[in-house]
Order: structure tokens, then C-alpha cells, then sequence
């Protein structure tokens, strides 16, 4: 699974699911209250949490590593998998309602259910998301600024994370956003001089505080960064990849 749900305190989580089933149980909200006992609500949201929040971990995971969604901001594709797990979500709803309490909501109110899962959905995505960014952040990224660094506008900041070759300009991406400077790549490395970084690919070149793993898809090679993108990794750059990326372990 992406490394997005990986890096974050289970324990915690844990701790919030049988927490936010206690929680629902004992208050009984949407009637269940009135029409259940405690140990049918009991029931109830524990099927419920873990219908819903299952479907929501498969699609928003699936949303944040997808090719076809890659250009999109991260929060866009939580959206857009809390949209598409909200149906099921909604159903498993539905169904549980069905069981206990079947007069009280009928297949015709999908619509709203399904909103109303996804909106929810979104938001606890977004929690964890940003819970995510924060753990995986490095604790220091010691950055040299180099001449290549004073191309970029102040609001981008100074920790480069990637240089991507697109025809001839160079996009460089910071935790802060993205920017399209107009250099050679070879130009680019040449300003750089002296910066913590490798070249991947004969289009990319990475900050090594930034490096996470290497992955293969399809039969090739791909870096992980800590923003969560994958860069092609050629063959020639390979050992060297590996090398940096042992050697941050070990430090």
C-alpha cells in the first residue's frame, strides 16, 4: 500500500476508529439511538467504520498513486477517491440499516448518503494527509543555495526537491509548489554545483534528502520521493541511486 497510509501512527488510528465507534455508540446518532440497544449500536458502527473506511483506504490509496492522476494536487485525488468510495461506502450504509432497523432508510436515499460518506471521507483523508506530510518530512534538509536557486521565486523556498526536463524548460519542484525555469538540464547541474543531489534519469535530477526507495513497475526501475512521486530511474544511474540511498540509511 502507498507509503501515505504507511508512515502513520497506527496505534493512533486504532485508538480513533474504537474511539469514534464508542463514541457513536453511546451518543446514537441518525436514530439509532431510539430504535437500538447498546449492543446493536455497538454492532452497527463497528460494520459501519469498518465498511466505510475500508472502501476509503482502497480508493483514496489507489486516487494517490495513479499514472492518470498524477498531475493533479494531492487533496484533488483524496477528493476524487472519497467520491468513488463514498458509493459503496454509502451502500454498506444502507445494507447495515437494513438489518437493524429496515423501515428507517431505503435504497432511494443514496444520493445524500453517498455525499454525505464522501464528504466525510475527504476530510478524515486530509487529516491523515497531512498527518503524513509532517511524519515524512526530513527533520533537516540542509540545503546549499547554489546560483541554479536564485531562478526561483522566493514563494517556492530553497529545498528543491526535483528537476524535470519538459522540451526546454526545466520544472523544478519544492514542497511549496512547482516552477518552469528555462535552461538546459546540463546547465542546470553546471548552476548547481555543490548541492546534495544525483541525476536519475537523462530528464531528472533529485535531492538526495529527499530520495525514499526504489521501486520497480512494469519491469522498470523508479525512485520514490517524499512527496510521494515516482521518477524513472535509468539503468546508467542505477548504482548510484542505490549507493546514496544505502548510505542515507545508515546515516
Amino acid at each position: 500500500m502507498a507509503e501515505i497510509w504507511a508512515s502513520i501512527d497506527w496505534e493512533r488510528k486504532i485508538i480513533a476508529f474504537f474511539g469514534g465507534v464508542l463514541v457513536m455508540t453511546l451518543a446514537g446518532p441518525f436514530g439509532t439511538y431510539e430504535y437500538m440497544s447498546f449492543n446493536q449500536r455497538l454492532v452497527f458502527w463497528l460494520v459501519v467504520f469498518t465498511g466505510v473506511g475500508f472502501f476509503m483506504h482502497v480508493f483514496q490509496t489507489t486516487a494517490l498513486k495513479s499514472a492518470y492522476l498524477g498531475r493533479m494536487p494531492r487533496l484533488l485525488r483524496l477528493g476524487i477517491g472519497a467520491v468513488l468510495a463514498g458509493l459503496p461506502g454509502a451502500a454498506v450504509v444502507i445494507f447495515v440499516y437494513g438489518v437493524f432497523r429496515p423501515a428507517m432508510i431505503s435504497a432511494e436515499a443514496l444520493p445524500v448518503i453517498w455525499m454525505q460518506v464522501a464528504l466525510i471521507g475527504w476530510a478524515v483523508g486530509t487529516v491523515e494527509f497531512f498527518e503524513w506530510r509532517q511524519a515524512s518530512a526530513p527533520e533537516e534538509t540542509p540545503t546549499r543555495r547554489t546560483v541554479f536557486h536564485k531562478r526561483l521565486p522566493p514563494a517556492l523556498g530553497d529545498d528543491i526537491i526535483s528537476i524535470s526536463m519538459q522540451d526546454h524548460y526545466a520544472e523544478v519542484t519544492t514542497p511549496l509548489g512547482s516552477h518552469l525555469v528555462l535552461i538546459r538540464l546540463s546547465d542546470a547541474l553546471a548552476e548547481l554545483k555543490g548541492a546534495a543531489g544525483l541525476q536519475v534519469h537523462r530528464s531528472h535530477y533529485v535531492m538526495t534528502a529527499h530520495m525514499e526507495r526504489l521501486c520497480r513497475e512494469g519491469g522498470r526501475l523508479r525512485l520514490r520521493l517524499t512527496d510521494g512521486r515516482e521518477l524513472p530511474v535509468s539503468a546508467r544511474y542505477a548504482d548510484k541511486v542505490r549507493a546514496a540511498l544505502k548510505q542515507k540509511a545508515a546515516a
